[in-house]
């Protein structure tokens, strides 16, 4: 699906996200699909955890199966750089130069790093 990343078993926390090749620092990695899901709803951990911010009422959970699937690190190696909110996508770029065979994890938020911590 994508030329540069691909779904393998992570050391970080079960499947992560990996470059098949060198990705240049600003490339774009992915575009996922997105659904929205209302804040107030009741979701199981599992899926929660999934969550991507989206606007005051809504948060986004990826539908194409790379956008789902990037741990997180402090240190980060990519972001979402864009999100279309007309087509419900959400692009995901490279913040540094990652080269072939490196995790590519993202960082979540701060709330996320103190249940971390926790």
């Amino acid at each position: 699906m994508y030329d540069c990343v691909e779904i393998k078993v992570s050391p970080v926390h079960g499947k992560g996200v990996f470059a098949k090749r060198d990705i240049k620092k600003d490339e774009i990695i992915a575009v996922s699909h997105v659904t929205l899901l209302h804040h107030n709803e009741e979701l199981p951990e599992l899926i929660a955890t999934l969550e991507f911010p989206w606007s005051e009422e809504y948060y986004a959970l990826c539908l194409s199966d790379v956008g789902s699937f990037f741990n997180h690190n402090q240190n980060c190696s990519a972001r979402v750089s864009h999100q279309d909110k007309e087509n419900l996508t959400q692009t995901f770029s490279a913040t540094r130069d990652i080269p072939q065979g490196e995790e590519v994890t993202i960082f979540y938020n701060a709330d996320f790093e103190e249940f971390v911590k926790g």
